[in-house]
């Protein structure tokens, strides 16, 4: 057994190659597996997984967390702890993992990118920013009027998690830029179902995420529900194959501003107003101190609500997890590692400024 597990184990050498190579030709990438092999497999797990109203990728995730702490706990105590079978164990089982991460959803991050399918500019100037950044505070001003009790009021959803991802899930059925760009993509039992690790996804500072082995979407309900619109939108743009965050946080603003329920459509717009705000801010402090004047005093409030939720949990756990995940995004074809997340002001930027709704 510890011959085989030593050959298997190796077998992540030619694996890390194979990708390597693979990812020079993002356009094949796109054809034959995100938007072929893909999206007839995830519609496959989304069929059988989402008959659960719970997440047993959760499950899976805490038995083997369990079952691994137990395991140590024993060859400690019984003294049994062998370094060298437990790091061949190591590494036959991370290839496995590996192998199974890149087959089922992995290759996802190496597919063409969507500002190249829908030739959308990945720049744009300060004056530009100025410019988008006055008319989402117009537009989330506008809805903030229209579901708080005063300017001056927060606000806050008036409907269950389950609600809120199936509004979310039916957005997609509707949604232009993937009807139109990507019909390949099958939007079938798409589910966002609350994680039961709710808990340790806000000390790690997460508020969802895509399990890669089921194809399951994750939302963290304990977060803040006025951020829940996007979060779920985020979450299924992962599950429909789309790996790299700022691409995820575009098609969320999208389908949300999109939608024709108004809590959605303030969520979008006061998330993309804070992304180009918080870029304003490195560029031309001047101009966002302008700007922040023009807010309604309860948006104001719904980011200071947010941001108190985060600083409440905030802990030296989340910075390890954070910079782990950021070395994750770096090796997997995302340069700008966790600060991808805000590189989706270009895209929103110049999107809108073509397509305003």
């Amino acid at each position: 057994m510890i011959l085989k597990k030593k050959y298997i184990g190796l077998l992540i050498i030619p694996q890390v190659i194979f990708i390597q190579y693979i990812s020079r030709f993002p356009d094949l990438i796109e054809k034959y597996y995100s938007l072929g092999f893909y999206q007839y497999f995830s519609s496959f797990t989304r069929s059988i997984f989402s008959v659960f109203s719970f997440s047993l990728g959760d499950i899976i995730y805490l038995s083997v967390f369990i079952y691994i702490i137990i395991k140590l706990f024993k060859k400690t105590i019984f003294k049994q702890f062998d370094f060298s079978v437990s790091f061949k164990s190591l590494i036959y089982y991370t290839s496995i993992i590996h192998f199974v991460f890149y087959l089922l959803w992995g290759l996802n991050y190496y597919r063409t990118p969507i500002q190249e399918k829908l030739a959308i500019k990945s720049t744009y100037t300060i004056k530009e920013l100025k410019i988008i950044s006055k008319e989402l505070i117009i537009k989330s001003n506008k809805l903030h009027r229209k579901i708080a009790i005063s300017d001056s009021s927060a606000t806050e959803i008036p409907y269950s998690i389950n609600e809120i991802n199936k509004i979310a899930t039916l957005g997609y059925k509707n949604l232009r830029i993937i009807r139109d760009n990507y019909p390949e993509i099958k939007s079938n039992n798409l589910v966002v179902k609350k994680s039961i690790l709710s808990l340790p996804l806000t000390y790690f500072g997460f508020s969802g995420y895509v399990n890669p082995f089921t194809n399951e979407s994750q939302i963290n309900s304990l977060m803040p529900k006025n951020n829940m619109p996007h979060t779920a939108s985020h979450e299924i743009a992962h599950q429909l194959g789309f790996a790299q965050e700022l691409e995820c946080n575009f098609i969320a603003f999208l389908n949300t501003t999109y939608n024709e329920d108004e809590y959605f459509k303030y969520s979008g717009y006061t998330f993309a107003l804070k992304q180009c705000l918080n870029e304003l801010y490195k560029y031309d402090k001047p101009s966002y101190n302008s700007l922040l004047k023009l807010i309604n005093k309860g948006i104001l409030k719904d980011y200071n609500n947010t941001s108190e939720f985060w600083r409440k949990y905030s802990n030296p756990i989340e910075d390890i997890s954070k910079s782990g995940y950021d070395k994750f995004l770096k090796f997997n074809n995302v340069k700008e590692g966790i600060k991808s997340y805000n590189k989706s002001v270009s895209l929103i930027i110049n999107y809108y400024k073509n397509n305003k709704n």
